[in-house]
């Protein structure tokens, strides 16, 4: 881990670039973690939704309402998991140390964060398991508009790799020398939103040009875009934050998390929160301010 002091040295590995938005403007001193409630920000309310689920990591609401999650467990232990009404179903086993997941149509993609972790295409109707690619710690995943997918590399020295779908050559290297990228989503326009875990920002990557788009976090893990565009990230630290981007102001959701990971965005405007620390998945609303 580095320190929030030691940041600034790391601040080179993309040079020339200017933060479009600083944390430090709006972040207060984190209060101590404590076993009790969390903090919630204000027109914010949240539940437990579900409990006892050992290394649950990120999240994805299919049409139907159904949620999907992995289970970042020990290779050969490691899973994606069906969610609904508080019943669980196993969708995929066998996995080792399940992360990124990305349904598209039928299909779920899915990172293994290893060092030879495969990136995989899971077909539901057939149940058949296809890897399109071996990496070196695959986690963040996403769809480029083109159909090809966008995969982070969680290293010191980490990439943002095009994985193609259809079989021919397996990757190429859209942009390397990032210090841990780790979640990451595909806005409209193409542009790649990712978390670098070790220097503390998200950036944006769009034709070959990286920008800050907030700095000066603890550990950002896990990022996506809601349907109303904003930006929401999760902290992966003990004390860790869930926090939302919009129109250039951050607002702290909640606080006290404990390692939150993956997020994902219900019909009807629940958040979906995985709460790895704490074996858990919390939903999220607006509070009723009528």
């Amino acid at each position: 881990m580095v320190k929030r002091n030691s940041r600034l040295a790391l601040l080179v590995l993309v040079a020339g670039v200017t933060p479009v938005f600083s944390a430090t403007a709006v972040a207060a001193e984190r209060a101590p973690l404590v076993a009790a409630e969390l903090l919630v920000g204000t027109g914010w309310k949240y539940g437990v939704a579900v409990r006892d689920l050992p290394d649950i990591d990120n999240l994805v609401m299919a049409r139907d309402g159904f949620l999907y999650a992995t289970q970042e467990l020990p290779p050969g232990e490691a899973k994606v998991i069906q969610i609904r009404k508080g019943e669980i179903r196993t969708v995929i086993s066998g996995l080792s140390r399940a992360d990124g997941l990305l349904l598209h149509g039928k299909y779920f993609y899915i990172t293994e964060e290893t060092a030879q972790g495969r990136v995989l295409e899971f077909d539901l109707a057939t149940k058949k398991l296809r890897v399109l690619a071996s990496l070196n710690r695959p986690e963040g995943i996403d769809m480029l508009p083109d159909g090809d997918l966008v995969v982070s590399e969680d290293n010191i020295n980490g990439r943002l790799l095009r994985v193609h779908r259809s079989g021919r050559k397996a990757y190429e290297v859209l942009f390397g020398g990032l210090n841990r990228p780790e979640g990451l989503a595909v806005r409209a326009d193409g542009a790649v939103i990712f978390a670098e875990t070790e220097t503390g920002r998200v950036l944006s990557y769009r034709k070959g040009e990286v920008k800050v788009v907030v700095d000066d976090l603890d550990e950002p893990d896990q990022v996506e875009i809601a349907p109303d565009g904003a930006l929401w990230i999760t902290e992966d630290v003990r004390n860790g934050r869930l926090l939302r981007l919009k129109d250039g102001a951050l607002e702290v959701v909640l606080s006290r998390l404990h390692h939150p990971q993956g997020i994902a965005f219900g019909a009807d405007g629940a958040v979906w929160l995985a709460e790895q620390g704490r074996q858990r998945i919390l939903v999220i609303h607006r509070r009723d301010t009528r």
